[in-house]
């Protein structure tokens, strides 16, 4: 794992347990959206365009997230955390924790397995976008696995 993907993997492991939704499955599914979208942790402002954060959130998502998800409140009381989107490039918690809140509004279970992993940041992190479940698996190879 790279040093940047350790930075991340440690703000993953520290804020899902803070928010006691720990898993094997959202630890791996978060490293493969970091190590893709921010390109192993290098950025964390979109080249051309408005995504933050080594996630990638957009701020409309973001406002969507916090306005959409039901246990949001709760947790970021638990948490500590307050809404402001400027938080996402700056502080890899905040960027953690609304990253996992978005993945708690899919109805569906995370999958299991790193092929179903891969496929599931394309069909449900990056619906719309460019990306391809080869290009999730291939960065997560990359920056967590070989490095």
């Amino acid at each position: 794992m790279t040093e940047d993907m350790q930075v991340i993997d440690d703000a993953i492991k520290r804020t899902l347990i803070k928010m006691n939704r720990y898993s094997d499955a959202a630890n791996t599914v978060l490293l493969m959206i970091a190590a893709h979208e921010s390109m192993g942790g290098k950025y964390r402002k979109q080249i051309n365009g408005p995504a933050l954060g080594v996630f990638q959130i957009e701020p409309d998502t973001h406002d969507s997230i916090w306005d959409n998800c039901d246990s949001i409140t709760r947790l970021a009381n638990k948490c500590g955390f307050t809404r402001d989107v400027r938080k996402l490039a700056t502080n890899e918690d905040y960027s953690v924790f609304v990253a996992r809140c978005y993945l708690l509004m899919d109805v569906n279970p995370l999958p299991t397995g790193i092929d179903a992993m891969a496929s599931y940041c394309k069909s449900y992190w990056n619906r719309t976008g460019k990306a391809s479940p080869s290009a999730y698996m291939a960065d997560y190879i990359r920056y967590v696995i070989r490095s």
